[in-house]
């Protein structure tokens, strides 16, 4: 049957040749270190510093240090400590040539044997003493060193075998269903290239041919009406293996790593992801193609490069090969789609869970488990600290209306019968819907919770003056812009949590799937306090990790509030929108507006709930 199928690729080739012009390479990159280490395995190492590679008695030896490997102009270069002794035994004593001792130099470039395996010819090789110069007795001690050395430096292999099959099932799992067989053909004639010597590693090419039709982009679907209501759930459905898979591989480099520096880059670029993952699923961004191909090659851009900074300052310890293997797939899909855009990749669930299982081989459990639960070790890895479990205690009950219209005995009905059985809702503003009347008293219970949840978020420290001032202020005038200070509304007459069609709810309307796995879903959907205590501590990070510093660059205080609320806004990367010489409209808008009432506020300004504003003729007397 495999003869079979061959003979039909090679007729398909043949009768179709002028269709198969483009071509595709990927790169298999193999690490210096760990080639390195698999050198000093096959060498015979026992795990001392310096192993005697031979021994003829007392007088004839041949001693050899662990070996260091560099890239050297397109070759590798290997150096090795060592000693040597040729002599006869006289009388007792080693009678010959002095002992030496200095450094062993290898020259060697890497091929490819018949069997696929990665192996080194030597192409020069030298003695040097412990200042680098030759050593006069290099002759004989070099002919002993080259009957064991050369020997087994010309044994040495590296199997690269499965590393190319996982390579290639990740290929094949990107295929749409529609394109499976014509990329079964052209893999039919696959070519893995001799070696080629790289900064940091040996890379073996593995090229084959792909049809003409797969080097030009797929024509742009036209439409641009917002999708239904199925279609989000169907998108939705198709983007939680890709966060899933982010999340994944962000704790296991965070694991291999307690670098502050590297986990605030893998948290940062966790939150942006999910930002734009929750732009499109809102309907406020319209990825080209398919949402879930263009969010990964945007993700996985940021990791590769985050990798690569960790990998070349040492902070992945002895991870280096798993890491190597885990970007080498990743980058493999994206030399895939940079080459043959119209092949219209396909960023599988299959292929997500492929590529996160090689950082962890052998690993038991779904790599792309997806949970709304919150996850402890995601809190312990990014550095936030899990909220209070319990509700503070009813601060005022809510009063008895002095007088009832029919609207308001509808939503005082919907208030009594719809209160969420939820364990945390005992605070009195739970499940609350204040009517005109009531704004008053509702507004002075939220601006005492907002108050003693940003005091209780500014006695964990972390924000030194001028700054707890700007987060005091910005506090409030966030939760105004977000949810003019409401949690809850009324929707076909049941009281229910107010929530974005960005999926961000209550008081200080935290999205619920940035922050999937930190906070607890339900108590952000129906316990005020929670709600507030956990944008104040969002606000509160997004100002000194990205809002000071910001600032700090630009010389200018003021753009303190406004980078906190547009990271707060819309993730990391918008930290400086509002500064920009030409905005986004809607952008604008929403930054000018959170401007103007945060400067209400800092002016003395109450909030007037009534207009969602702040009234700056009433100085707070609170």
């Amino acid at each position: 049957m495999t003869l079979v199928r061959a003979l039909v690729a090679c007729s398909i080739l043949l009768c179709a040749s002028a269709a198969w012009s483009g071509r595709v390479e990927l790169p298999l990159r193999i690490p210096l270190e760990p080639l390195r280490e698999a050198l000093e395995a096959q060498l015979g190492f026992s795990g001392t510093s310096t192993d005697v590679m031979h021994r003829e008695g007392p007088c004839r030896y041949l001693k050899v240090g662990r070996p260091e490997l560099r890239a050297d102009g397109g070759r590798l270069h290997i150096a090795a400590p060592g000693s040597a002794l040729v002599a006869v035994e006289l009388l007792g004593a080693c009678q010959g040539l002095a002992p030496w001792h200095g450094q062993m130099h290898f020259v060697v470039a890497p091929y490819l044997d018949a069997a696929g395996r990665v192996r080194v010819r030597i192409a020069d090789s030298r003695l040097t003493d412990p200042g680098g110069a030759g050593t006069p007795a290099a002759g004989m001690l070099w002919d002993l060193a080259k009957r064991h050395v050369h020997t087994r430096l010309e044994r040495f292999s590296f199997d690269i075998g499965a590393s190319r099959e996982a390579l290639l099932d990740l290929v094949r799992s990107a295929a749409p269903p529609e394109q499976a067989a014509a990329l079964e053909v052209s893999l039919a004639q696959l070519q893995v290239l001799q070696p080629r010597v790289e900064a940091s590693s040996v890379t073996v090419p593995i090229a084959f041919e792909i049809p003409d039709a797969w080097l030009s982009p797929a024509p742009a679907a036209a439409s641009t009406a917002p999708l239904t209501e199925a279609e989000l759930e169907a998108l939705d459905a198709a983007l939680q293996p890709l966060d899933a898979f982010l999340v994944y591989s962000l704790k296991q480099v965070a694991l291999d790593s307690s670098d502050n520096a590297l986990r605030a880059r893998l948290f940062t670029l966790l939150l942006d992801s999910r930002y734009q993952l929750a732009a499109i699923l809102s309907g406020e961004a319209r990825a080209a193609g398919d949402p879930a191909r263009a969010l990964f090659i945007d993700a996985w851009n940021d990791l590769r490069a985050i990798l690569a900074d960790a990998q070349r300052e040492g902070l992945l310890g002895a991870s280096a090969l798993r890491y190597a293997l885990f970007t080498e797939a990743g980058d493999a899909l994206l030399a895939l789609d940079r080459a043959a855009p119209g092949f219209g990749m396909h960023v599988s669930a299959d292929g997500l869970r492929q590529l996160a299982r090689s950082l962890r081989p052998g690993e038991t459990g779904d790599p792309l488990t997806f949970a709304w639960a919150v996850d402890p070790q995601l809190l312990e890895l990014f550095d936030v600290a899990p909220l209070p479990a319990p509700s503070p205690p009813p601060l005022v009950p809510p009063p008895a209306p002095p007088r009832r219209s029919w609207l308001d005995l509808i939503i005082r009905s919907a208030h009594a019968t719809s209160t969420p059985a939820h364990p945390d809702a005992t605070n009195a503003l739970d499940p609350w819907v204040p009517r005109h009347d009531e704004l008053e008293l509702y507004g002075a219970l939220i601006s005492r919770l907002l108050k003693t949840t940003t005091a209780s978020a500014l006695d964990r420290g972390g924000l030194p003056a001028p700054y707890t001032k700007i987060y005091e202020r910005l506090v409030p005038a966030t939760a105004l812009i977000e949810s003019c200070w409401r949690q809850y509304e009324v929707r076909g007459g049941k009281v229910r949590y107010l929530q974005s069609p960005a999926h961000s709810v209550g008081i200080m309307q935290i999205n619920q799937r940035v922050w999937r796995g930190f906070y607890d879903v339900q108590r952000l959907r129906w316990d005020t306090a929670y709600n507030a205590r956990a944008g104040a501590q969002i606000l509160k990070r997004y100002l000194k990790d990205y809002a000071i510093p910001y600032a700090e660059r630009s010389g200018n205080l003021d753009h303190v509030p406004r980078a906190a609320y547009a990271v707060y806004n819309a993730g990391p990367r918008a930290v400086g929108r509002f500064n920009k010489r030409e905005p986004h409209p809607r952008e604008a808008r929403v930054d000018e507006r959170l401007w103007t009432l945060y400067r209400g506020i800092a002016a003395g300004g109450r909030p007037d709930l009534r207009t969602c504003s702040v009234n700056n003729a009433a100085m707070a007397r609170q």
